[in-house]
């Protein structure tokens, strides 16, 4: 079937909010005014620090829910019955395979490293045992990419998918069950911390899903007016407000939800005289998320602790590192790829998750 402009538009809109949701997650991770100790003071205050301190942990914070909405709704899209199993066996090729190659990668790296006296030093690595009890352990607390909790909380919602179609695909009975998952999570009655991270996130994947269900026609329809985004945009600022002002885990959902729907209403947000697409078509090396995902960590920590300790420790050099490093790891990724064939490799794939 032919691909009508409405789904060009959709699909590229896609690539532009993980793109932007990508950047977001890098600079949350970026942050190293814990390396780079000598502030810059303006009229006595360390302005990069404040700069740097609101966009990664403030502005950013959003990000996570903001992939977790989409994650929902892009799975629940063409959810059925009759497709249970064929998503099954796609996220496993799309998440569980990559997931355990990339820790089990990262336990080899950090093993790798505690080995070398002069990285050890550097990173700061013990040294770590080889063992499959180690490796194991690697997997399962994904041990030395602590940043995959995101995947692995992807990988149990999609195993989870049944009950949250059964829950969500009736429009009254699925708000009311995100309503209570919500409820659930903000007053804190999960004590283990663990399973109440899961119930948090769970939230805004549900939401997605549900979205997905009864609203894919308003989502994808084409453009957005200037008075929704404007409306959109007022939310998320008053979200913003509020989670600032008032943290809670109330505050964290709210101000993601509304943050993704204000990105979405701004990609998609008809200007005079705008074409079929309502952002440029994007381009083949933003479509690399994953792949800058899942190697990005690594990247910004060794770039900052290098640049630390051999450059200097002024917040001059720290904040335009900090600035710098998302266009590094795109940058960093799309050659590897190039090399892996514009990742036609098998290789590539199978780690990648054939993306």
């Amino acid at each position: 079937m032919a691909r009508t402009k409405q789904d060009e538009n959709f699909s590229n809109n896609v690539i532009w909010y993980n793109f932007i949701l990508c950047i977001l997650v890098i600079f949350i991770h970026a942050r190293n005014d814990s390396i780079f100790t000598l502030p810059v003071l303006i009229s006595g205050i360390p302005v990069w620090n404040e700069i740097e301190s609101f966009l990664a942990a403030d502005v950013a914070g959003a990000a996570v829910g903001g992939f977790y909405i989409g994650s929902g709704y892009l799975f629940f899209r063409n959810y059925s019955w009759k497709r249970v199993f064929s998503k099954y066996k796609s996220r496993m090729r799309s998440l569980v395979i990559p997931y355990i190659l990339w820790t089990l990668l990262y336990f080899f790296i950090h093993a790798a490293i505690s080995r070398i006296p002069v990285l050890a030093s550097v990173f700061q690595e013990p040294l770590i045992e080889i063992s499959w009890r180690t490796m194991l352990d690697a997997v399962i607390h994904y041990r030395y990419c602590a940043f995959l909790w995101f995947l692995q909380f992807l990988i149990l919602y999609a195993a989870l998918s049944p009950a949250i179609y059964l829950l969500i695909s009736n429009r009254y009975s699925g708000g009311a069950a995100i309503l209570l998952v919500f409820f659930t999570a903000c007053t804190n009655i999960i004590k283990n911390e663990q399973a109440a991270a899961v119930t948090n996130w769970l939230v805004l994947y549900m939401l997605g899903g549900y979205i997905a269900i009864h609203l894919r026609e308003a989502v994808e329809a084409g453009k957005t007016s200037t008075g929704a985004l404007a409306g959109a945009m007022f939310l998320a600022a008053a979200a913003f407000w509020i989670n600032k002002s008032y943290p809670s885990v109330f505050g964290v959902l709210f101000y993601s939800c509304s943050f993704s729907g204000a990105l979405w209403c701004l990609i998609s947000w008809d200007r005079e005289g705008s074409s079929t697409l309502t952002m440029p078509r994007a381009r083949e090396w933003q479509k690399n998320t994953f792949a800058v995902y899942m190697t990005h960590f690594m990247a910004v920590q060794g770039i900052n602790r290098a640049a630390g300790r051999f450059l200097s420790q002024s917040m001059w050099i720290g904040f335009l590192l900090f600035l710098l490093l998302p266009a590094v790891c795109f940058w960093g990724v799309h050659l590897v790829k190039k090399i892996c064939g514009n990742g036609k490799w098998l290789l590539w794939k199978i780690w990648m998750g054939s993306r």
